[in-house]
């Protein structure tokens, strides 16, 4: 996925031809052990709240501002721009 750009749990479970398997795609990537190499941070929840990251959530915002993903209180600002759809 590119610097900048974010997709949902429920995107990449379709993609893995398993739409109802969002929940597994967290807990998958909340067990990453290449993070951040491998962007599990750029993985949010549908409604463009940020969701859960297995280190501080912090951690998280803090990597999504250094590639230009806007959140306040928990949630992207800029969304629909950043969404991206493999």
């Amino acid at each position: 996925m590119p610097q900048g750009k974010v997709t949902t749990y429920s995107q990449l479970a379709k993609l893995i031809g398993h739409p109802n398997a969002y929940r597994a795609v967290g807990s998958a990537m909340n067990k990453n052990p290449f993070a951040p190499e491998v962007p599990c941070h750029r993985v949010v929840k549908s409604n463009g709240e940020i969701g859960g990251f297995a280190d501080d959530l912090r951690i998280k915002i803090e990597l999504l501002k250094s590639e230009g993903v806007e959140t306040i209180d928990g949630k992207i600002t800029n969304f629909k721009k950043c969404l991206y759809i493999p």
